[in-house]
């Protein structure tokens, strides 16, 4: 993921459960600097990496490779 991602934020710690957000930046000290959006308001967190799942908020595109079956 790069900075300025959107993401969606887990942290148990914190009770955050699917928040939106972007990722601005991966410290190298062992934490996300986030963006979270709370009530159409977005505030700056810092999360620890250990502990926090940030999953894209975006799918990945689907590849259009196709795999042939034969029938017998």
């Amino acid at each position: 993921m790069e900075p300025q991602s959107l993401v969606r934020v887990y942290n148990e710690a914190m009770g955050v459960k699917g928040a939106k957000g972007k990722l601005l930046k991966i410290d190298p000290s062992g934490y996300y600097e986030v963006a979270l959006e709370i009530k159409d308001h977005f505030y700056e967190a810092l999360l620890p990496i250990q502990g926090t799942v940030l999953l894209s908020a975006a799918p990945l595109p689907v590849e259009a490779d196709t795999i042939e079956v034969e029938r017998f």
